[in-house]
């Protein structure tokens, strides 16, 4: 929980909208600690990448045996030439993306967690436009 109040407390500070979207049960099997970290690297992304006044939703959902959360956001999206690279180690894009902190290993890292509890990340992106990152889980039985 108190993962949660800091990322909202970032989203504020820099003066980003967290919204929470549809929200159904998913439960999934794994390491909370990592899930948790993997969720923080992919909202940190979110809010890192989105100018002031613009707006980060986190959506949960469950069909198919598959649990999928889903964050969007509404920053600068990256461009379709820089997004197989993006879980890349030490991989920042352009230099628009080389003003805001980090080392590229954020994406990396969350692709390895990913991996490691049988789950995928998608992303979808428009520069200019945003952001879509979608993880999904299998269910727990």
């Amino acid at each position: 929980m108190r993962s949660s109040w800091r990322m909202s407390a970032v989203a504020g500070q820099k003066g980003v909208h967290l919204e929470v979207g549809a929200f159904e049960e998913a439960k999934v099997t794994g390491d909370p600690a990592l899930i948790r970290q993997l969720l923080l690297i992919v909202l940190d992304n979110a809010v890192k990448f989105t100018p002031k006044g613009g707006r980060v939703e986190i959506a949960v959902s469950a069909h198919d045996g598959q649990g999928a959360l889903v964050v969007s956001d509404t920053g600068i999206g990256i461009p379709a030439d820089q997004l197989p690279h993006v879980f890349e180690r030490f991989y920042r894009g352009d230099p628009a993306r080389h003003e805001a902190d980090g080392a590229g290993l954020g994406l990396a890292i969350a692709q390895w967690i990913a991996d490691s509890h049988g789950a995928r990340i998608a992303i979808d992106s428009q520069p200019g436009a945003g952001t879509r990152v979608t993880l999904t889980f299998p269910l727990a039985a």
